[in-house]
């Protein structure tokens, strides 16, 4: 890593280099790096620009598995466009093969200049802390996208990798911003990271906080399975409410045209009942049967009888005859 260190030198020059360590250092130029980059970037000095490009991937070139974790860490400031995608990628790259021991220094990158009131939730969520995320900008207007960079690089790890190290950001001497942090990862990530959380609640400093993140994924899970269960209902209650509507509306229909089948049945019940009217009944009763032209229950004509007499067939036909004639008009 000489000759990139060697390449580099001038940045860091009239610093008291043996008062600082070589990590320390190495930042130092990471940083210093990452700043003539951005200079260059905004003064729209194309020259310098490229010349910060050739710095960088000389640096990035030399960085090793001996190279500190934040000196990587320190690289993620770059703002990505196409300049600068390739060092980028090589740089997360880098990092991720580091496994989970590099998963803190990422964290603290994710958090970067926020203010310490937001959460890693809050802060990689726009639509979350808003005016908060505006706030740390008021106060430094050149803040860098490191956030982005280290979720992106946490996203790009194996889960594994990234379960292990946030739990041993939880069993470690980090501060509660950080442990917080850690905890809201391993909720996200979800049931996956329960294993290895309860693997830890023998630890003494841990255990406050692997079982607040243990409460939070049952609580989570029974929240999406609520959800699930509830978004399962709906259509079986959108087919309900349907045919509860369709009765409804045919039972409507049947009352609406009632009236009429009602007025009519009426009628007849009407008839009915003065046909069954006793008074009727009575009077009914009271006629002399022989006076009626129709046959009564009982009457002979109803039983066969003997055949009229030839004298009784002879009249019937002279008087028929003679109600012809005098009907038109012949003598």
């Amino acid at each position: 890593m000489a000759a990139g260190r060697d390449a580099v030198r001038p940045v860091t020059a009239g610093r008291p280099v043996a008062s600082i360590s070589i990590m320390d250092a190495d930042v130092t130029v990471a940083r210093q790096l990452v700043d003539a980059y951005c200079d260059a970037l905004e003064q729209g000095d194309s020259e310098a620009q490229d010349y910060a490009e050739e710095q960088l991937a000389d640096f990035v070139d030399e960085i090793d598995d001996a190279t500190p974790d934040e000196v990587l860490v320190a690289l993620l400031d770059l703002p990505l466009d196409a300049a600068t995608l390739a060092l980028l990628n090589e740089v997360s790259a880098k990092l991720g093969r580091r496994g989970p021991g590099v998963v803190e220094a990422l964290l603290e990158a994710a958090l970067g200049d926020a203010p310490p009131e937001l959460s890693l939730r809050d802060v990689v969520s726009v639509a979350g802390a808003v005016g908060a995320l505006l706030e740390a900008a008021t106060r430094n207007p050149n803040a860098s996208p490191r956030t982005d960079n280290a979720c992106s690089v946490l996203d790009a790890m194996p889960e594994g990798d990234v379960i292990l190290g946030l739990v041993e950001v939880l069993e470690g001497p980090a501060g509660d911003r950080l442990k917080r942090a850690a905890s809201e990862m391993l909720v996200d990530i979800g049931d996956a990271a329960v294993e290895r959380l309860q693997m830890s609640l023998r630890d003494r400093d841990a255990e406050p906080w692997v079982t607040d993140t243990l409460v939070d994924i049952r609580e989570g899970r029974d929240l999406a399975l609520a959800d699930e269960a509830y978004a399962a209902d709906q259509p079986e209650d959108d087919v309900a409410d349907a045919q509860t509507h369709d009765v409804a509306s045919a039972t409507d229909e049947a009352e609406d045209d009632e009236p009429d089948e009602a007025d009519e049945s009426d009628g007849d019940d009407v008839d009915e009942a003065q046909d069954d009217d006793p008074a009727e009944a009575d009077n009914a009763q009271s006629v002399d049967p022989a006076d009626t032209d129709e046959p009564q229950a009982g009457d002979p004509a109803d039983t066969p009888g003997r055949l009229p007499s030839a004298d009784a067939i002879d009249r019937g036909y002279d008087d028929f005859i003679a109600r012809f004639k005098r009907e038109t008009g012949q003598r």
